[in-house]
């Protein structure tokens, strides 16, 4: 499955121009997961966004992007309801990004670390003096480019998530490094064992994902826990309460119809003192693009091999596909499918990463139970799969128990590997069930992703309504 990063590097080496859609948000039931892109030509479409009339709406977006002078980055708020022609019921928020020869150094960076199988994310200021500034970071470089602690945390975090994600931030008072020490110096009277109270940016982005997953709180219990979060005349950063009201107010504000400038700007104002750390400032999105959590190591390629590295070349996976016949390969092979040919095959089961998940579907019997002693032998290994029936599982397992491998390593070989119940015996068949097993291993955590509705008075912050049900 060809990357969109590996996309945007090979059309920039012709000089092509393209806009990169992504999902920055979402909330309720949506098509795709924030962290879903698309990059989009004046010819053709790589990658996904949930399809429908929101990808339909969303590519005509972006072809306008393409030819007229409209600023960029841009975010655009979808409703998806009747008046798009879908049902879902969530919301979705879309960052469109023009990407040419000025991006061709955050594109590189991207790329090559994305060629290393590194994980790697991006930091995109939306709005500000610096809108459409982009920062590419990796494990090592993401407490230099995300400088706030908070920032630097939630990039962490979706470093680690093992799927690309996304997650769409508006960060209070986003001062200098300088001002913001002066700040917090003072948050906390001098001999007080309190800690110094972290930047308006770093509470607001800690808080925003903490009550978003907890329980909704009723209005008259949210306003009671606000109340108190500050002493009236404080001017400390608001406790914990404050976050939260700006959370509820966020997703009230998703759920709700459009209201008028005039109209918002006297809810919020009864909503947050002007002034008060919860004035908001620059719109920040974090990107990241980890390499795919699952790691398959396949043995064999025959003609079910064959057809699961054609199914699993489609899906996020990372493959190393093991054979002693080169010329059983085929001349092309999706990017994430490495093959390797080898006479000892053994010594790539003791090669691959803990967590690997092992395919065993080799022409040979005696071969895979080679392979499947190695693989037990392991205490790391997340599968191990072996093609066959239950009278080649019982017949291993009692070789296996003769050469003294405990009962529980035996337990975990499955055979016949692939999700029960699909009918047939066809090659294509087998391995839609082994694929389809396999992606059930896949993890299914997400980051909260709704974002924070920007202050009055900031448009070019706030998202663009489209498809909105009136």
């Amino acid at each position: 499955m060809p990357s969109w990063i590996s996309t945007l590097s090979c059309l920039l080496e012709t000089d092509a121009r393209a806009v990169l859609v992504t999902v920055a948000a979402t909330r309720g039931s949506a098509p795709r997961a924030a962290g879903a892109h698309m990059v989009v030509t004046a010819a053709q479409v790589q990658g996904s966004v949930g399809g429908g009339r929101l990808e339909q709406r969303a590519i005509g977006i972006a072809r306008e992007l393409l030819v007229a002078d409209a600023p960029s980055p841009r975010l655009e708020r979808f409703a998806l309801g009747a008046s798009l022609g879908q049902c879902c019921g969530g919301v979705v928020v879309l960052a469109f990004e023009r990407v040419g020869p000025a991006q061709r150094e955050w594109v590189g960076r991207a790329a090559t670390l994305a060629a290393a199988g590194r994980a790697w994310g991006r930091r995109i200021f939306i709005d500000g003096p610096h809108a459409g500034a982009v920062a590419v970071f990796d494990r090592e470089s993401v407490g230099h480019t995300c400088t706030d602690p908070a920032l630097s945390a939630h990039a962490r975090d979706l470093l680690a998530a093992g799927e690309d994600t996304a997650l769409l931030l508006f960060m209070l008072g986003c001062r200098s490094d300088a001002s913001r020490d002066r700040a917090d110096e003072g948050a906390t009277a001098p001999g007080s064992a309190a800690p110094p109270a972290p930047s308006a940016g770093s509470r607001l982005a800690s808080l925003l994902q903490e009550d978003l997953a907890a329980p909704r709180r009723s209005d008259a219990s949210r306003d009671r826990a606000d109340e108190g979060a500050t002493a009236p005349g404080s001017t400390a950063t608001p406790a914990p309460g404050a976050g939260s009201r700006l959370a509820s107010l966020l997703q009230e504000d998703l759920a709700a119809p459009r209201r008028s400038d005039a109209s918002r700007d006297r809810a919020d104002g009864s909503a947050t003192a002007p002034g008060s750390a919860a004035a908001l400032g620059t719109a920040i999105l974090l990107d990241a693009s980890p390499p795919p959590a699952l790691q398959v190591v396949m043995f064999g390629a025959g003609h079910v091999g064959r057809a699961l590295a054609e199914l699993f070349g489609r899906l996020p996976l990372r493959v190393r596909w093991v054979d002693a016949r080169a010329q059983e390969f085929p001349p092309a092979l999706a990017p994430n499918v490495e093959p390797h040919c080898t006479d000892t095959p053994t010594a790539e089961v003791r090669a691959a990463p803990a967590g690997a998940v092992f395919l065993v579907l080799t022409h040979s019997h005696a071969l895979d139970f080679e392979l499947v002693e190695a693989i037990l032998a392991r205490d790391d290994f997340r599968f191990c799969g072996l093609i066959g029936s239950q009278t080649k599982r019982a017949r291993f397992a009692h070789r296996l128990h003769a050469r003294g491998i405990e009962e529980a390593r035996i337990a975990r070989l499955r055979c016949p590997v692939g999700l029960p119940g699909l009918p047939g015996k066809e090659a294509e068949v087998i391995a839609l069930a082994i694929a389809a097993e396999v992606m059930r291993l896949r993890p299914q955590a997400h980051p909260p992703s709704t974002p924070r509705r920007p202050a009055a008075g900031a448009p070019a912050t706030q998202p663009t309504e489209s498809g909105h049900e009136t």
